[in-house]
C-alpha cells in the first residue's frame, strides 16, 4: 500500500477527477466501508477472529485488480468502495492484537506493530516516487497496485494459515439472517457501552478523524502543486520519515508505558499542532521533511496511546465489538496509509471527506489552519474530560 497511496490522490485527478472529487471519494470509501463492521466486530466475538482475518484479507486482496485496470476515476472511486467494503475484518484483527499483548507492556509491544511494518516498507513511498518519474504517473500507479495486489494475496495465505484463535472456541450456528439480526441490534448497545465508560476518549477520537480527514488526502498534492516538490522528492521525503517512524516508534513505546496512554496523547497534540501549522510554511524539500519527521513523532504518540488506552479499557468478551465502534486508535491524518476506523469513526471522517476539497479550494492552507484550532480544543478535552480506566483488562 505504501507504493501507492501516498500518490492515489494524484491518481484520480490524472483520471480526471477534481480536488472536491478526491474528497468525496474518500468519504465515499469510508461511508461504504461502515456498513459491514458491526457484522465485523460481532462475528469476531462470536464465531472467532483469526478464520475472519484471513479469508476477508483474500477479498481486500482481489480489490486492487480493479485499481490496475481503471480507466477513469468513477471507477477509483468503485475501488476505494469495494476495498474499505472488505476492510470489515479489522475489528476482528484488532482484537486479535489486544488480545495477544499483556497489560504493563502495551505501549513496547504496539511499538513495535509500528516500527517492524515501517522497517518492511521503508522504501516503498520512494519506490512509488521513482516508478512514476520513470514511468510517468498512470502507468506507475497501474505496476504500483499490480505489486500490491501480489503482495496482498501472500498477506492473506500468511494470514490463513499462521493466525492463531485467541477466543474460546464456542458453538456458534451460520444462520445468516439471525446472524445480520443479531451483529446490527447490537450496535445500540456498543454506542452506549462506548459512551457511558469512554465518553471522553469517544469525543475526543471523534474530533481528531474529523480534523484528520480535512489534510489526509491533501499532503502530497499541496507539496507537489503549491510548495513545487516532484513526486520523487515527496519519495524521498516519506523515506526520511519512514526512517524517524522507525526508532521514534520504538522509544514511544516505554514512553506510553510509564506515563500513561492519557498523558502521552496530550503530548502528541503538544508536539503534532506547531508543525501541523509549520508545515502550509515550510519552504522547499529541506523544511517540508523537518516538519514532516516532527508531526511522525506526534502521530507515533497519539497512535500508540490511544492503541493502549482501548486495549486497557475494553473488556476481552466484548472486544470486537466495540472495536468495531471506536477501531484500533486515532491518528493525525499522516500521509502514507491507514486503514477503516470503527463505524462511529466513521460520521465524522466522511464529513471531513465530504468538505476536505471544498474547503482546500478556497484556500490550500485552511485544511491545517482548521486542524490546529480543533487540536487545541482536543487538548484542554484530554487534560479534563478523559480518565485511565480503574481496571486495566486482559
Amino acid at each position: 500500500m505504501s507504493i501507492v497511496f501516498p500518490y492515489q490522490s494524484l491518481f484520480i485527478q490524472a483520471l480526471g477527477g477534481s480536488k472536491p472529487m478526491i474528497g468525496l471519494i474518500t468519504a465515499l470509501g469510508s461511508a461504504t466501508g461502515m456498513i459491514f463492521y458491526p457484522l465485523g466486530g460481532y462475528l469476531a466475538d462470536k464465531s472467532g477472529r483469526a478464520k475472519l482475518v484471513g479469508y476477508a484479507t483474500l477479498l481486500y486482496a482481489l480489490s486492487f485488480g480493479v485499481f490496475v485496470m481503471a480507466p477513469t476515476w468513477e471507477w477509483l472511486a468503485v475501488a476505494i468502495s469495494v476495498q474499505q467494503l472488505v476492510l470489515f475484518y479489522m475489528p476482528a484483527l484488532n482484537a486479535i492484537m489486544a488480545d495477544s499483548i499483556p497489560p504493563g507492556a502495551r505501549g513496547r509491544i504496539l511499538s513495535l506493530t509500528v516500527a517492524i511494518p515501517e522497517a518492511v516498507r521503508i522504501l516503498s513511498p520512494f519506490l512509488g516516487g521513482w516508478l512514476i518519474e520513470e514511468y510517468t504517473l498512470i502507468p506507475a500507479m497501474r505496476l504500483g497496485y499490480a505489486l500490491s495486489l501480489g503482495t496482498a494475496l501472500l498477506v492473506a495465505a500468511m494470514r490463513i494459515r499462521y493466525l492463531k484463535e485467541t477466543l474460546e472456541k464456542q458453538e456458534f450456528q451460520w444462520d445468516i439472517p439471525r446472524i445480520f439480526r443479531e451483529s446490527y441490534s447490537n450496535v445500540w448497545g456498543s454506542v452506549k457501552w462506548i459512551f457511558s465508560n469512554m465518553r471522553g476518549y469517544s469525543v475526543i477520537a471523534m474530533m481528531l478523524i474529523f480534523i484528520a480527514s480535512l489534510v489526509q488526502p491533501f499532503w502530497v498534492v499541496y507539496a507537489t502543486e503549491i510548495t513545487g516538490l516532484t513526486p520523487l522528492q515527496w519519495g524521498q521525503l516519506s523515506l526520511v520519515a519512514g526512517l524517524a517512524k522507525v526508532f521514534m516508534s520504538l522509544l514511544v513505546g516505554g514512553v506510553v508505558d510509564r506515563l500513561g496512554p492519557r498523558r502521552c496523547m496530550a503530548i502528541s497534540i503538544l508536539i503534532g499542532a506547531p508543525a501541523m501549522l509549520a508545515f502550509p510554511y515550510a519552504k522547499g524539500f529541506v523544511e517540508m521533511t523537518l516538519v514532516y519527521i516532527v508531526l511522525v513523532l506526534g502521530n507515533a504518540f497519539i497512535w500508540i496511546s490511544s492503541g493502549v488506552y482501548l486495549a486497557n479499557a475494553i473488556p476481552r468478551a466484548v472486544r470486537g465489538r466495540i472495536m468495531a465502534g471506536m477501531g484500533q486508535g486515532v491518528s493525525l491524518g499522516i500521509s502514507g496509509g491507514g486503514y477503516a476506523q470503527g463505524f462511529i469513526l466513521f460520521i465524522p471522517g466522511v464529513i471531513g471527506s465530504v468538505v476536505s476539497g471544498f474547503i482546500y479550494e478556497m484556500n490550500p492552507m485552511y485544511p491545517w489552519y482548521l486542524n490546529v484550532t480543533v487540536m487545541a480544543l482536543c487538548l484542554v478535552m484530554v487534560l479534563r474530560l478523559m480518565r485511565e480506566p480503574d481496571h486495566v483488562e486482559v
